[in-house]
């Protein structure tokens, strides 16, 4: 995971594919040099500032509005993975045929999130916690979205908020494809509880008609968008730097693994 560790293990030909590759602005270095080709692809990852919705003042929607409208997600993504991500404003991937482009409801406008924390009581802002796990684009994007920060490994972090629920804001990117039925669930770590989400996923459940089930995942999308459940970053990108003649390595990530199936050596 150290990127210094990275860049080295590859440049000196001990790995021959280093997918998922921790320092994106390597890259061009990478693929200005004939021995290596740089693969960039999309992922099902939605990377989301996490939001504890059942913790003080998080509880409070025009709090997590606030928080919405307080976030540059260009400078997250330009900052931390060096301009690979495409924004998203809701829980779902851009690629998939379903998908609703909410990103202006939650754009960057610093001057209507303080409107919004006066209305809600904080004229003056408040302190929480921002708990983060290991990956870069975590870590990174947390230095960017705050000054000061926690920085946990995986069992802490799966042991404090992903079961703890002890936090207040946490990054991290939701690999599972097509994965927008955990906001149904509000014993979920984001702990999120609407009784109207959880009706749209019962009726999509129930649903076989193709247009139907489209429309009821564009409704799933927009109501947790109108919700202000999670700040809602980036779709991680699938970045990653391998020898010019091993073939076959996947440029998009459907899931979470590496496939070796299809891969091969070229003459």
């Amino acid at each position: 995971a150290d990127p210094n560790a990275a860049f080295a293990a590859v440049m000196a030909g001990d790995v021959d594919s280093y997918m998922a590759f921790p320092a994106p602005e390597n890259l061009p270095q990478f693929d200005a040099d004939p021995r290596f080709r740089v693969v960039a692809g999309s992922t099902e990852g939605e990377t989301i500032l996490s939001t504890n919705n059942k913790m003080p003042p998080f509880d409070n929607i025009k709090v997590r509005e606030a928080l919405a409208h307080a976030i540059d997600r260009k400078a997250i993504i330009d900052g931390a993975m060096f301009g690979y991500g495409t924004p998203i404003g809701t829980h779902f991937a851009p690629h998939h045929p379903s998908y609703v482009d909410l990103t202006a409801q939650s754009n960057f406008d610093p001057e209507k999130a303080k409107a919004l924390l006066a209305e809600a009581g904080f004229p003056d802002g408040f302190k929480t916690t921002l708990k983060l796990p290991p990956p870069s684009y975590a870590r990174r994007g947390g230095e960017i979205i705050a000054s000061q920060l926690r920085n946990l490994e995986w069992a802490q972090w799966l042991e404090q908020v992903f079961k703890g629920k002890d936090f207040g804001l946490t990054i991290v990117s939701h690999t599972e494809p097509l994965d927008i039925g955990i906001y149904a669930r509000p014993d979920y770590y984001f702990q999120y509880d609407s009784a109207e989400f959880q009706k749209i996923m019962e009726d999509l459940n129930n649903a076989t008609d193709p247009q139907e089930r489209n429309r009821l995942l564009q409704v799933a999308q927009k109501k947790i968008a109108d919700d202000y459940v999670n700040g809602y970053l980036f779709q991680l990108a699938n970045t990653g730097v391998v020898n010019a003649k091993l073939m076959g390595v996947w440029e998009n990530a459907p899931t979470q693994a590496a496939d070796m199936t299809g891969v091969y050596w070229a003459d």
